[in-house]
């Protein structure tokens, strides 16, 4: 849960270890030996370190692809992973704040947040339990999403400096993809009419994507926190907002059901567009197994049917 770690489950963590001894890291001269691997959170910041890190890193996702960080409960063998990682990597602003729970023992000191530096440029949450706090979908911008690259390349920089010029190369090469990426997005989405450009979603986590690429957020039902079911009360506003904008599309999440855009439909007409991909990466051969092929995916599916309307 995104509050944290359950007693339970820590609990549980250690009885693990103790029993799988053999998948447990070696202690040689009273040290923990960690392999040469990195862990992330999210199957997005995985699909960035291992564009930086290549071949001399084995990179690992906490959370799979088609899985939400939101509602991701920790495993015991994700804390023999993290004992056996050289560092994790996380999101941040309450995105995976349960990978800081889990690992605030033994493990903390291996934490990188990939958003550091960003603090400028973090629109907060404007309505529901996490009102006022930071929306933690940078990555939705590509241009933000530099950053994380950057910070990537960084921190294997200073754990790995032997091969310091080769993480330089990769992340420039790949942070060339990214700009490249950005201007095809502004491309396609200017043929879309700009009066077209307001997204009806289940999730608001489309705030740094509409302001990059001159979206209105029309409205959504989850204010970011997916686990909390939207009220009566949120229904009813969002069925008079969607009224009062006069839109019809509504699109769907990979990661979530689609059972309160349905309860829309019935109320207001219109249709079901989507999936769009956004806490995760798709899984194989949904046209979205990387970062890249996410963004485009998306670009398309919004730009395709926002034109094609009713």
């Amino acid at each position: 849960m995104i509050e944290g770690v359950s007693k339970p489950l820590l609990a549980i963590s250690i009885a693990f270890i103790a029993l799988v001894p053999a998948a447990f890291p070696r202690n040689i001269g009273g040290e923990v030996e960690t392999e040469k691997m990195v862990l992330a959170t999210t199957s997005i910041i995985c699909d960035f370190a291992r564009n930086v890190a290549r071949d001399l890193w084995t990179v690992e996702c906490l959370v799979p692809p088609g899985s939400s960080p939101h509602t991701y409960e920790p495993t015991p063998l994700d804390m023999v992973k993290a004992s056996r990682s050289s560092f994790i990597l996380y999101n941040g602003f309450n995105l995976d704040a349960w990978v800081v729970k889990l690992l605030r023992g033994q493990n903390a000191e291996k934490l990188v947040r990939v958003t550091e530096g960003l603090e400028p440029y973090v629109v907060k949450i404007p309505d529901g339990p996490y009102a006022g706090k930071e929306d933690p979908h940078l990555w939705m911008d590509v241009k933000l999403a530099v950053k994380y690259v950057e910070n990537i390349r960084d921190a294997l920089i200073r754990h790995d400096p032997a091969n310091a010029e080769k993480y330089r190369s990769n992340a420039a090469t790949y942070i060339q993809e990214l700009q490249n990426l950005d201007e095809w997005i502004r491309a396609e989405v200017s043929k879309l009419p700009v009066e077209k450009r307001v997204l009806v979603t289940q999730e608001n986590a489309f705030q740094y994507f509409s302001l990059a690429y001159g979206f209105r957020v029309g409205a959504y039902f989850y204010s970011i926190v997916t686990e909390i079911e939207p009220t009566p009360f949120d229904v009813i506003f969002v069925v008079n907002r969607v009224r009062e904008l006069g839109v019809c599309v509504y699109f769907v999440e990979a990661t979530l059901t689609n059972r309160m855009i349905l309860t829309l439909v019935r109320e207001v007409g219109g249709r079901l567009a989507g999936p769009l991909y956004v806490d995760g990466l798709g899984g194989e051969t949904s046209g979205a197994e990387t970062y890249i092929e996410m963004m485009k995916t998306n670009v398309r599916t919004i730009v395709e049917e926002l034109s094609r309307g009713c």
